[in-house]
């Protein structure tokens, strides 16, 4: 998920005056942390941060795609209590600002102008997780792989020479883990997809042909 730039660009900018900010740039593929760490909350100032979880059967999962703006770690005003089982991985050269939650929060109550762009972000990821969970849960994988293409434009809106790049850089197994199916059935969909010439894709790079046949494809009702 994206943050719209009038929502992201002040608050990062904000974040970044906080007495304990520390900003990172980190290379593609880091660790951030295996475990939420207690305590410490972070923004994506730059790049893309792919948070993941095991899953019971011991699958390794994609929960969210995070890009400028996202808030993830130890969130704010939630209870402490629920931990979750969540490892955050940069997809790209990236650039976070780690902060204290407590000062993140201290900030907040002080200030109302900023109070409203933590709300206003968090209120955002928690609506594109919602409709994540969604189509994630109830669509065939078709359906699911589609509508994960069309979601990842927001990302970047910018064109290749022949179609709109995805400027995300993920291998079909990640890709496998954000819409939660196998991974040859998703190389299967995705080769299909562009002897259709829907897509057109090459190793770590995906570029959408035609947005209109994407779109029917997402919006089929099976």
């Amino acid at each position: 998920m994206q943050i719209l730039p009038e929502l992201s660009t002040p608050f990062v900018t904000e974040c970044a005056t906080l007495s304990s900010a520390k900003v990172r740039d980190l290379k593609s593929r880091k660790i951030i942390y295996l475990e939420k760490p207690a305590g410490k909350t972070y923004i994506v100032k730059r790049g893309y941060v792919r948070l993941a979880y095991t899953d019971p059967g011991g699958r390794l999962l994609t929960r969210m795609l995070l890009g400028k703006g996202a808030v993830f770690g130890d969130l704010p005003f939630r209870p402490r209590l629920f931990v979750t089982n969540e490892r955050a991985i940069t997809s790209g050269m990236t650039c976070i600002i780690e902060v204290s939650r407590n000062e993140l929060e201290g900030h907040s109550l002080e200030t109302p102008r900023f109070q409203s762009l933590l709300v206003q972000t968090l209120a955002s990821q928690l609506t594109a997780l919602d409709r994540r969970l969604q189509w994630q849960l109830l669509s065939p994988v078709r359906k699911r792989i589609a509508t994960a293409l069309y979601d990842l434009l927001c990302f970047t809106g910018g064109r290749c020479g022949h179609g709109h790049l995805i400027d995300i850089r993920l291998t079909h197994e990640e890709f496998a883990e954000l819409v939660v199916a196998a991974r040859p059935v998703v190389s299967e969909v995705l080769a299909e997809l562009k002897s259709e010439e829907v897509i057109d894709y090459t190793r770590g790079h995906i570029c959408l042909l035609s947005l209109d046949r994407l779109e029917a494809i997402a919006g089929a009702q099976h």
